[in-house]
């Protein structure tokens, strides 16, 4: 967690163990609706420097980071159910690439 403003992030919860998770499973949903969902502006995007130029930097950490240094995301208990947040999500953002289907064992 490299990120500048960390003294920020550890304010907002009462662990590192919880910003930890908090970010990971934020990085997780930025993820699974390829960035469609961030409460970023355009302006506040995380960039990268290569060496073809200014990129949006594709670390979804990052963006969670910066999406939680914002403050327009809520950490706490009593939130809404993280399996209605993804029903509403998937209605907002349809994915394109369908979920991975679990592989069936084949009988020997």
């Amino acid at each position: 967690m490299a990120e500048p403003g960390i003294d920020i992030l550890l304010a907002l919860t009462d662990s590192k163990y919880r910003l930890t998770v908090v970010t990971a499973k934020r990085a997780q949903q930025l993820l699974r609706y390829q960035f469609k969902n961030t409460v970023l502006d355009s302006s506040e995007i995380p960039r990268m420097h290569t060496l073809a130029g200014d990129a949006q930097d594709p670390n979804a950490v990052t963006w969670a980071m910066r999406e939680l240094k914002t403050q327009r995301l809520k950490i706490g208990e009593k939130l809404v159910q993280e399996d209605r947040i993804n029903r509403i999500l998937d209605q907002m953002y349809p994915r394109e690439i369908p979920e991975p289907q679990p592989l069936e064992r084949e009988r020997e």
